[in-house]
């Protein structure tokens, strides 16, 4: 049984964004601000990694001022949102506040965890042998793991054995990998053929990130619910 209708999960994602937007709104004020210095200096960063991954000198280059606080920063940004987003959905309104940043050491510990656990099985194969196609086939085996962000999120256990049959899996990789990606670069090519703005291009990045964290959480109800029954 597919326990993840995509259509559905589309739809109901759009519409919880449109009825919860003040709120969103709300807890995005403090990750959005503290990411601001990091943004700032984002485009020098990918300057600097364009040459490293071209194979050219990178004896003489100089990082940006502060880099690493910036990026900290900007991460525990982005730790805050997701948490706070995760719960919104799950717990509703009343389990977060856009004033009280997310201070609970065992989360965030357990949160970055999970991310750096996901980036280094997803990277790994690519960084051994040279092929990008491994990450993908690496992103659709441990996707179910990444349910574990709500877990955390509303402070329930982790688990490792979600019981997705493999059209669930594949829709749960469709929806969290391949539409965000393919949403991405259709824009980006429509950016650079009509000429629109660069800033158009992360509006619709922003608009795509926050879908994404919506749809994972509803996904989670959905699998929670069909495991239940099971």
């Amino acid at each position: 049984m597919n326990a993840l209708p995509i259509n559905k999960i589309m739809l109901a994602s759009v519409a919880f964004a449109l009825m919860n937007w003040k709120k969103i709104l709300e807890i995005s004020i403090l990750p959005v601000l503290i990411s601001i210095p990091f943004l700032a200096i984002l485009p020098d960063t990918l300057n600097i990694m364009n040459s490293v991954f071209s194979n050219k000198e990178v004896a003489d280059i100089q990082l940006p001022d502060n880099m690493m606080i910036y990026l900290s920063l900007f991460f525990y940004g982005y730790l805050t949102l997701s948490i706070n987003v995760y719960r919104l959905v799950i717990l509703g309104q009343n389990s977060v506040s856009g004033i009280v940043p997310v201070l609970n050491f065992n989360k965030i510990i357990h949160f970055v965890g999970l991310t750096l656990f996901i980036g280094l099985v997803t990277m790994a194969p690519v960084i051994i042998s040279g092929i990008a196609f491994l990450q993908l086939i690496m992103y659709f085996l441990v996707i179910p793991i990444t349910l574990n962000f709500i877990n955390i999120a509303i402070d329930q256990p982790s688990k490792y054995k979600w019981n997705l049959n493999f059209i669930s899996q594949a829709n749960l990789f469709f929806l969290q990998i391949v539409l965000p990606a393919l949403a991405g670069m259709i824009f980006s090519f429509l950016v650079s053929l009509i000429g629109l703005p660069d800033i158009l291009g992360w509006v619709v990045k922003a608009i795509v990130f926050y879908w994404t964290l919506i749809s994972l959480a509803l996904c989670y109800q959905l699998v929670v619910k069909q495991n239940a029954k099971t």
